[in-house]
């Protein structure tokens, strides 16, 4: 059966916590009760915070939204730090989305952590992590041992001494004429059978028959070695780049056996790689199932090489990664539609294919694309077939890291007819411009120049070779026993060099192989089963000796003491309980063959079954007792009972002769819980036993119940004693005071406060087991009394003495011991006081148990450390767990778990600084006891101290000196490395190491005159610490400087910028030469300032220098830069002034034509160029200007304003710029004019059916003005619409067309001009009752009808009272001839025109929207409706909720 697993995280005393399961994954949930009341619910995420890499400053934050009743607190950490800092850190809280925000400003790296966020109520706690990645600025080479070091799962730190079989190109010895070179044969033992003619044409091979030969020769080797390891070795790729921008190769096989080593190896060097593709590790080797898939990200160019995967030493995999550059890049291409374009460009190595991308999106050969290489795989061509519109964009080519792109340009074929798809064209557009055929043969040539010398070389060694071959033959043969032995030694050196330190443990286990102490089978004579448990025991766990063979098992072997089962004859099972017990348990002994058991086999102590002769059960109840759970003495084989067995004190049953029940309670009581002594067999129960004081039935002789109210004073609450039977009851029990009832013959009740009286009574006592005890009752007046324990007499002797002197009592018991405890009562007639006594011991270790705690516990960093010590068990027992003198709690990282019999400590990822005193606590009401232990966290060591010293220098020796480190990681520092770093390379090169012992370091490989940069790390059993790093670059040497460049040449001149030119030195003293430094001195001063540092050199011989004042003059000199530093400077060059050449003036961009309204300023802005600057006339129509009309020049610029601008000033006004190279000039046309008048009166003349001929007088303006012109619009009874029918008419007269009879037309005439439209002239009516023919009557009489009325209001406005933010729908309903005018009033004022209200008025129907409703919206709304026959209005209230 399945136990609840019990926590303790985050629960207050007394509580238990249950996992409770999240609906949003990664939530972990506990629960401090097992049944939630109705309505309430504990912590949970509906949201949760989610993994975030950011760049370092940037404005990182988490977010979370949570929920429970009552509302939970939520609180945020991190695993390795705290978040207390308010500046770096922030907790916020928004009510209205109910968005809890963690916020970081400007993070930095050091915060990169995994962070938690705790949302707790009192009914719960609910928990999640999330990881915070950040991304450093400035990336150097430098930190990418440090990135290598943290790959703790590949322990790449103990391996990196391995060697491919490929030797590194450093170590490469020098090869002789014509050797092959081993990568050859590495190639094509991977490589597939088509590949073999071009690999052997890469490494100039010819003799295919030879190559063939040895390579089948080399392959049965490979494969005999590849057969130890792996199989099914198959579907081999060699390296490419993704789509993605990484490198790839992939193989598959199967492990034979799974804990084999995998290494990877670039250039014969090991490099490291992680499991997972993260931002860690440059490389990856991960597992899909039997495939291995090798990846590498960030490629670079220095990432070209050749790759190799062993498993242990043997090679499974080669493969080249080679860099190939575009010596033509595609060009644009600009073509007509429906024609092919062609991209196309030359590589500088041949490649079967390159990666072609069109809008960032790969291309293949298809319909649309033609992808053609030529055949010596140099010149690759995109062809784009059909080109339509949507084709342009960006291509894209791409041969590893290196891409060129450009754009397709399509453009539209105009002579396309319209409607139609114009005809497919057979031309192509694009190419590169250039020859590349010739580029391509040029390469081509250069390629195979190199591949026939390789040819040559190869030739010439075998000649060589076979020619000494005779001659040295019997040489060799004398000497291949030799050589044999000395290959052997080579081997057994190099094996020893690169083996791993820390070796890793294969387990054998006896149980589940956990144990750090001796798990054992029992020994067994039939060939049996003999099991240790679990074998995570520390101590010893055993399995019984049998003879019959059955199984002997010693429980699940978790204990840390001894768990055994019994010694049995009849091959029945001997079990010792579940395996837990910190002390005995086993099982009795049995001559009848039937089941011993001793309880649960969780007790501390002694659990014991009862002997028995007839065969029956005897059990020691569940065996949780810290004290003693013993079964009582049966004659008859009933059952005696010691409760649940879980009191600290002593649960008995009570003695009894008829073979009936009697139980001592619960049995939780911390004192004593007893039933009274009967005669009848009748049951004495001693209330529910959860009383801290006493409570206790009293004495009866009738069988009758005695009971002492609900046992929960903190006072006495008695019984008296009665002689009829009746109950004699002491109130609830719940008085702190003294409740006694006193002593009567009739059976009813006698209160307390007579004389003689008891002025010190008893209580209850704790004692320790084999020390005294004392009890002393104190009366008021000397009188006798009689002392009783569990309602029996007491007398002196066995132990206890009873003493009187006067009147005070005493009961002393000389030495306690279990039987001791109960309940003590004095009675003196018709008083009594009663008290408990309860004896325990001091909590105590087992020896053993505290000799294996004691000692330390190592771990390294990151790891966890687990601390476990067994006692046992009691009630009200306290444990405590304390870290150098601080006592810890459960949560975050430490966990803390307590069982009956047990206590472990789990201390999470931990760190260095958690090095330090482990203690536990055990603590109960006799006394406490105190357990140490040591916690040692092994790291890496610390960098070493600095600063680096310089020894010595020389042309040839450059020795450095540093200091141990401070912090060794708690291991002893084995060796340091010293790595060097040319300066001008990116690149850091391993130099050696030199044991822990020397602190200094002799580089003898340096160049005279070149600076160094040095950094040494220190190495224990756990790794590579950060490196100690040189301030500044170490010479080797002197330095030496160049001589002077030639005299600077000033080649041109502006007022921003002057550009120079220079020769290089006659004399670079041997030093190559990396750049230059140009330096400038102003006219006048005597005082050089350099225009690039040393550390940036000028590579190329001109520069242009634009750190000038305009006119200023100035000379200039520059100095030949090598790795020593800037030489002599050269001669400094002639005076050059900062300003423009001359140059004719001319206008940039200026606009020829403005109108402005009459009334408004005039602001002409000409801008231009001109050296030297220009003088500047302004004319009006060839005439001079006005002295009104002012003109502001600036540099550049001239502007003509007129402050306010007459109708007048229309004209065409000339800019006139000239200086000593030239003029020029420039009309800008200024029109002012205004908003026109109305046209005159409008006349309307039928002169055909159907046309109506529409008459004007001209507008005022109309002379003045001869942009103005006239626009006409058309109103007619059917659509009730106006509409424009003429536009731009510059004549005084139109003709309508399509007039209907029996409709009116009204027509509007607007003059408009550049400033806008004038008022409209309104036209006639023309239609129906103009036209219309009276009727005569014929003496007839007619009423005339009218159908005019005023406005009234059909359907009121209602009451509405909308929530806010809601929106509000609101109409009535209005009627009137003529249609009246309807008005919406919020408040008296008009709200038609305003933009928050949706206002219409459909047929009558008016109706006003609101689409969220405001707190200003709310008031009284009226509408007003209104012809020329009257008004009608109605209105309403709005109020707003909340």
């Amino acid at each position: 059966m399945f136990k609840r697993t019990k926590v303790t995280d985050g629960t207050a005393t007394g509580q238990v916590g249950f996992r409770k399961k999240s609906k949003v994954p990664g939530v972990m949930i506990t629960q401090y009760i097992e049944k939630l009341p109705e309505g309430k619910s504990h912590p949970d995420f509906t949201r949760k915070p989610i993994a975030l890499t950011i760049q370092e400053g940037k404005f990182a934050f988490f977010k979370a939204i949570v929920t429970g009743d009552p509302k939970p607190t939520v609180v945020w950490s991190r695993n390795n730090g705290d978040v207390s800092d308010p500046a770096r850190y922030q907790s916020k809280y928004d009510p209205n989305s109910n968005e809890h925000t963690f916020e970081m400003p400007h993070v930095k790296p050091d915060q990169a952590d995994t962070y938690k966020c705790f949302a707790k109520n009192e009914y719960g706690q609910a928990m999640v992590t999330v990881v915070l990645n950040v991304i450093e600025v400035g990336f150097k080479m430098t930190k990418a041992p440090q990135q290598q070091a943290e790959v703790a799962n590949c322990n790449f730190k103990k391996v990196l001494k391995r060697r491919s079989k490929v030797v590194p190109k450093a170590e490469e010895p020098e090869k002789k004429e014509g050797e092959i070179d081993p990568k050859f044969w590495e190639l094509l033992m991977s490589a597939d059978k088509k590949d073999y003619e071009r690999i052997c044409a890469e490494f100039g091979v010819t003799d295919f028959r030879w190559m063939l030969k040895k390579l089948n020769e080399m392959k049965r080797e490979r494969e005999e070695e590849q057969a130890e390891f792996v199989k099914n070795l198959s579907d081999l790729k060699p390296i490419h780049i993704n789509a993605d921008g990484t490198a790839s190769f992939e193989l598959e096989f199967d492990l034979l056996d799974p804990s084999s080593s995998i290494y990877l190896y670039k250039d014969g060097e090991m490099i490291p790689y992680t499991k997972e593709l993260g931002d860690k590790m440059k490389h990856c080797l991960r597992k899909v199932g039997r495939k291995y898939i090798f990846s590498m990200r960030d490629l670079m160019p220095e990432d070209a090489g050749f790759y190799q995967l062993d498993v242990e030493d043997v090679n499974m995999f080669s493969t080249d990664f080679k860099m190939v550059d575009f010596l033509v890049k595609i060009q644009e291409v600009k073509a007509m539609e429906r024609e092919d374009a062609v991209f196309e460009c030359v590589i500088s190595a041949p490649l079967s294919k390159l990666m072609w991308f069109g809008k960032n999106m790969p291309l293949e050969q298809g319909d649309k694309y033609d992808i053609e290489v030529s055949e010596d795989k140099l010149i690759h061509r995109l062809v784009v077939k059909d080109c339509m519109v949507v084709d342009k964009g960006i291509y894209a080519a791409c041969a590893g890291i290196k891409s060129c792109n450009a754009w397709l340009v399509v453009e539209a074929d105009k002579g396309a007819p319209k409607g139609k798809k114009s005809a497919r064209k057979t031309t192509r557009a694009g190419g590169s411009g250039t020859d590349l055929q010739k580029v391509a043969q040029e390469q081509q040539q250069k390629l195979d120049k190199e591949r026939e010398e390789r040819k040559e070389k190869i030739k010439a060694a075998r000649e060589a070779a076979a020619e000494a071959a005779a001659a040295e033959e019997p040489e060799k043969t004398a000497d291949s026993g030799a050589g044999k032995d000395k290959g052997a030694a080579v081997e057994v050196e190099r094996i020893d060099k690169t083996s791993v330190a820390a070796t890793t443990t294969v387990a054998g286990d006896s149980g589940s192989g956990h144990s750090a102490g001796k798990a054992s089978g029992g020994a067994k004579q039939d060939g049996s089963h003999a099991d240790a448990g679990g074998g995570h025991s520390a101590g010893k766990a055993s399995g019984g000796a049998r003879k019959d063979g059955s199984i002997a098992d010693a429980g699940g072997g978790h204990s840390a003491g001894k768990a055994s089962g019994g010694a049995k004859q009849d091959g029945s099972h001997a079990d010792a309980g579940g395996g837990h017990s910190a002390g005995k348990a086993s099982g009795g002994a049995k001559q009848d063959g039937s089941p011993a058991d001793a309880g649960g086999g969780h007790s501390a102590g002694k659990a014991s079954g009862g002997a028995k002769q007839d065969g029956s059960h005897a059990d020691a109840g569940g065996g949780h007792s810290a004290g003693k759970a013993s079964g009582g003495a049966k004659q008859d084989g009933s059952h005696a009972d010691a409760g649940g067995g879980h009191s600290a004190g002593k649960a008995s049953g009570g003695a009894k002769q008829d073979g009936s029940h009697a139980d001592a309670g619960g049995g939780h009581s911390a004192g004593k819980a007893s039933g009274g002594a009967k005669q009848d067999g009748s049951h004495a129960d001693a209330g529910g036993g959860h009383s801290a004081g006493k409570a206790s039935g009293g004495a009866k002789q009738d069988g009758s119940h005695a009971d002492a109210g609900g046992g929960h004073s903190a006072g006495k609450a008695s019984g008296g004693a009665k002689q009829d039977g009746s109950p004699a009851d002491a109130g609830g029990g719940h008085s702190a005071g003294k409740a006694s009832g006193g002593a009567k013959q009739d059976g009813s009740l006698a209160d307390a406060g007579g004389e003689p009286g008891i002025t010190s009574g008893l209580s209850d006592i704790l004692a320790t087991r084999g020390q005294p005890a004392e009890l002393t009752v104190k009366m008021n007046t000397d009188c006798d009394g009689a002392w009783f324990k569990d309602g029996e007499p007491l007398k002196s002797g066995g132990g206890i003495s009873i003493t009187k002197d006067a009147n005070i009592h005493k009961l002393t018991i000389h030495s306690c011991r279990d039987t001791d405890s109960g309940l003590l009562r004095f009675v003196s007639g018709d008083l009594s006081t009663e008290g408990r006594i309860t004896v325990g011991d001091v909590p105590e270790f087992d020896e053993d148990d505290l000799h294996k705690f004691s000692k330390p516990v190592i771990v390294r960093v990151g790891q966890n450390a687990a601390f476990k010590m067994p006692f046992q068990p009691q009630e009200s027992l306290t444990v405590s767990w304390f870290k150098d003198g601080t006592e810890l709690k459960d949560g975050g990282g430490v966990k803390i778990v307590r069982e009956p019999n047990h206590s472990r400590l789990l201390l999470r990822d931990c760190l260095r600084s958690d090095t330090g005193e482990i203690k536990i606590q055990l603590k109960n009401p006799f006394g406490a006891v105190e357990a140490t232990s040591q916690l040692i966290v092994l790291d890496r060591p610390g960098p070493p101290e600095g600063p680096v010293e310089t020894v010595e220098t020389t042309s040839s020796v450059i020795e450095i000196k540093w200091n141990p480190p401070k912090d060794d990681g708690g291991s002893a520092v084995t060796n340091y490395i010293i790595e060097r770093q040319e300066r001008g390379h990116s690149l850091w090169t391993k130099l050696g190491d030199v044991s822990a012992e020397k602190t200094s370091f002799r580089d003898r490989n340096v160049t005279h005159g070149k600076k160094y940069s040095y950094r040494i790390y220190a190495e224990n059993p756990q790794g590579l610490s950060d490196s100690l790093e040189t301030a500044d670059s170490i010479m080797a040497g002197i330095m030496i400087l160049s001589g002077p460049p030639g005299k600077p040449k000033v080649v041109s001149t502006s007022k921003t910028c002057i550009n120079l030119t220079w020769t290089p030195p006659e004399d670079d003293k041997g030093v190559p030469i990396i750049g230059y430094q140009v330096e400038k001195r102003k006219k006048d001063t005597n005082q050089w300032l350099a225009l690039n540092a040393i550390n940036e050199p000028i590579e190329d011989v001109n520069y242009a220098v634009k750190d000038v004042t305009e006119g200023a003059e100035y000379e200039f000199r520059v100095s030949a830069i090598n790795e020593s530093g800037a030489g002599d400077a050269s001669p400094p060059s002639a005076m050059a002034c900062a300003k423009n050449p001359n140059m004719r003036p001319c206008f940039k961009d200026p606009e020829d034509f403005l109108v402005v309204r009459a009334g408004n300023s005039v602001r002409v802005k000409i801008s231009y160029e001109a050296e030297p600057p220009p003088h500047i006339t302004w004319l009006k129509d060839d005439e001079p200007i006005a002295p009104w009309i002012n003109v502001i020049n600036t540099e550049g610029m001239s502007q003509l304003v007129i402050p306010s601008s007459k109708r007048s000033d229309s004209a065409i006004y000339t800019i006139k710029a000239k200086n000593s190279v030239g003029e020029a000039f420039f009309d800008v046309e200024v029109r002012v004019t205004d908003e026109p008048k109305c046209p005159g009166p409008v006349e309307l003349e039928q002169t055909v059916y159907g046309k109506v001929a529409v008459s004007w007088v001209p507008s005022p303006d109309q002379e003045l003005d001869d942009r103005l012109y006239y626009v006409v619009s058309q109103h007619d009874s059917n659509t009730r619409m106006w509409k424009t029918v003429a536009d731009r008419l510059f004549a005084n007269t139109y003709t309508a067309h399509n007039i209907l009879p029996g409709i009116e037309y009204h027509f509007r005439v607007y003059a408009k001009n550049d400033m806008g439209l004038s008022d409209p002239s309104q036209s006639p009516t023309w239609g129906a009752n103009s036209n219309r023919v009276p009727i005569s009557s014929n003496g007839v009489s007619s009423m005339e009808i009218s159908f005019e009325r005023p406005p009234s209001i059909l359907v009121p406005l209602k009451v509405h009272t909308p929530p806010k933010g809601y929106q509000l729908y609101m109409t009535c309903a209005v009627r009137g001839c003529p249609t009246p005018n309807v008005s919406w009033y919020l408040n008296n004022t008009c709200i038609n025109s305003d933009k928050n209200y949706y206002i219409t008025n459909s047929c009558g129907v008016c109706s006003m929207y609101i689409l969220r409703v405001r707190e200003n919206d709310g008031g009284e709304y009226r509408v007003v409706a209104v012809n020329s026959l009257g008004k009608a209005e109605c209105s309403t209230k709005l109020t707003v909720r909340d």
